[in-house]
Formats: C-alpha cells, structure tokens, sequence
C-alpha cells in the first residue's frame, strides 16, 4: 500500500487536530452563536485531500476510462440534460474540456467538486469534526472517487443536501437528488430516505427495514428488469457476473456494527431530532447493505449509505453516557475502520499511487 495513503491519514489527524483544538466563535444574523474548527487548518486538509485526488495518474482501475472521456459538441451537453442521460457529467465535462483540453482536466475538476462538497460539508455540520474527517477516510468515501467518479460525484452532492430531510425542507432535497441523477441515475433511489428518516427509531422501523430488505433480497430480478428498462437493455442475472457476485461478509457485518452500538450502548429515551435522524441512517445503511449482500451491482448503494456514517457515528457517541464506554468504543471504532480503509484500498486496486507530475 502506497505511503501517500498514510501520509493522507497523517494529515487528516494533525489538522484535523488542532482544527478542533483551535476552534472559532462566530455569531450569525440571527443571533445563533456557532462554534467551528479553525477554518484556516480545515482548509488546508481540504486543499490536501483534493490536490492527491485530483493529481493521481493511472490509480483505479476506471482512471482511463474517465481520462479519455470526452463530449464532441454542447449539443450533446443540452440533449443529455434534457433527456436525463447523466448531462451534468456531460456538462462538467465539457466544460474542463474547454479550460484545459487534458484528460485530466475531467479527474481534477471531478475532485474538486467531490472532495470539496464532502470536507465542506463535515467542517459546517459536524460537531466531532476529526472523528468525522477520519470516518470520511476510513469508510471509502474519499478514494473511492478514484474508481467510480459519476456515483462519488453523485454522493457527495447527496451528502451535502440530508440536512434538508432533517429540516423537513423535502422540496428542497427533491432537488438536490434531482441534481445528483445528472451524474449518476442510481441517486434517485436516495428519494426514500424522505419517508423513513423523519420517523422515531423504534422496532417498529427496525421491522419495517428488515422486511423490506427481505423483499428486496428476493426480488433480484424485478430489480434488474427495471434498471434494465431504464438504461434501455437487457439485464440478465447470469451467475458468476458482476450482479450476481456476493458481497464479501465483512462489509456486511461492518454495516451492522454501529447498529449493534445503539442497541447494547445507547441511550433509548431521550434523544434529539438530529440525533433521531442519525439513528435511522445507521440502521437503513446497515439493511440496504444486506439487501444486496447478494449482488456486488447493487452493494454499490453503500456509496451513498455509507456516507451517513460520517454523521451517524458521533450521534450514536453522545447518546452513550458513561465517559469512559464513550472512549473506548470510539477507538475500537477507529482501528475496525482502519483495517477496514486498508482493506478497501487493497480490494479497490488502488494500493499503489503516482501523481500525474
């Protein structure tokens, strides 16, 4: 595994450090006093994690197929658009293109935006905000976007828009799932957590989730015939493919961990609306995940799921009560999610890195 990778996470613990150590008070026009990382060391981990994104060379397997991208003319743009055919991709890149006629003008642009809207994102809303940035290293969300550009991309326009389902602006988060199936149509499936985060965790959600995964589990082949309906082919499950392959146990079981935390560590009374809200994605990420523990096609919905966690887990934090319980299942936490991280970089074949320079 390449030394850039922990050179990364060395990064991600030094800034993200003393960003918390050195917080900043500032008063909005509303009179609401917030408390945030230094702003100035949160963008410098910024500027680090977008810069190795952005600059890799040859790292992933579908680096070139993105590197050779390219749209001829700006009609093609506006038909895509129209059409729902992915034309914001279309559209970003054509228009890195036309700054910088490089195939790599479309894997930085891509960065920027992915990365940026991910660290963006954790430095406003998150109230733990290294464990966070650690979680956002550790869960695959950053290097994952050196595979599947289109679906990160789409992720972390997501990502920034769940705040809208937890103020109940649905018209809102609507929009902003909208605007991520112009990079990849499989965000739309995002539109459920609409009808499931804004209600109490309880069994009867827990029921109601795994019956759902069960169906769903079942269903495999309405499932393909859909999707095959909405790309305009025919998708066949033949065994052995890529829709058909098992998802490794592991990533199931790791989705079921923090379920596993709420259930024997946490507080069941009293609990905030944010942290109502956070429960119910851990639980939702850890059934989709076992819904298509069966097919590695579908496990691609842990791209979005997945990055609930980032949020979920410091919910799932303040809601155990003793100080020491809290410390100790945040570093058994920390190293599963390591073992995890470096797994994940072996898996994805992304272990080794250069820089386009």
């Amino acid at each position: 595994m390449s030394l850039v990778y922990f050179l990364v996470l060395l990064a991600i613990i030094v800034c993200g450090t003393i960003a918390e150590k050195n917080p900043r008070t500032s008063l909005s026009r509303t009179g609401v006093i917030s408390i945030r990382p230094d702003p100035g060391i949160a963008l410098i981990l910024s500027v680090i994690l977008i810069l190795v994104s952005a600059l890799r060379y040859r790292v992933g397997t579908d680096y070139f197929s993105y590197y050779n991208w390219n749209i001829k003319d700006w009609r093609t743009v506006l038909s895509d658009i129209i059409t729902f055919n992915e034309g914001g991709f279309s559209l970003l890149t054509k228009l890195s293109r036309t700054i910088w006629n490089d195939g790599q003008s479309l894997i930085l642009f891509s960065a920027v935006i992915t990365v940026g809207l991910y660290t963006f994102t954790i430095y406003r809303r998150s109230s733990t905000y290294l464990l966070s940035m650690l979680l956002y290293l550790m869960l695959g969300q950053w290097q994952g976007g050196f595979n599947g550009i289109r679906q990160y991309l789409a992720a972390a326009i997501l990502f920034s828009g769940y705040q809208f389902i937890l103020d109940k602006k649905y018209f809102r988060y609507c929009l902003i799932v909208l605007i991520a199936t112009l990079f990849h149509k499989s965000a739309i499936v995002m539109v459920v957590p609409c009808f499931l985060f804004a209600r109490k965790p309880d069994l009867k959600q827990i029921a109601l989730l795994a019956c759902g995964s069960i169906i769903l589990f079942l269903s495999y082949d309405t499932i393909f015939r859909i999707i095959g309906a909405a790309k305009g082919k025919t998708m066949l499950l033949e065994e052995g493919t890529y829709r058909t392959n098992d998802v490794n146990p592991f990533r199931i079981l790791i989705a079921f961990v923090p379920v596993l935390i709420y259930i024997v560590q946490c507080d069941k009374e009293h609990h905030t609306k944010e942290q109502d809200f956070y429960i119910n994605a851990v639980f939702f990420n850890a059934f989709a995940m076992l819904a298509s523990m069966g097919s590695t096609y579908l496990a691609r919905i842990g791209v979005y799921t997945n990055s609930l966690l980032i949020f979920g887990y410091g919910s799932l934090l303040q809601l155990i009560k003793d100080d020491r319980s809290k410390r100790v299942t945040s570093m058994l936490v920390l190293v599963m999610y390591l073992l995890f991280w470096i797994y994940s970089v072996q898996a994805g074949g992304i272990s080794s890195f250069q820089f386009y320079f």
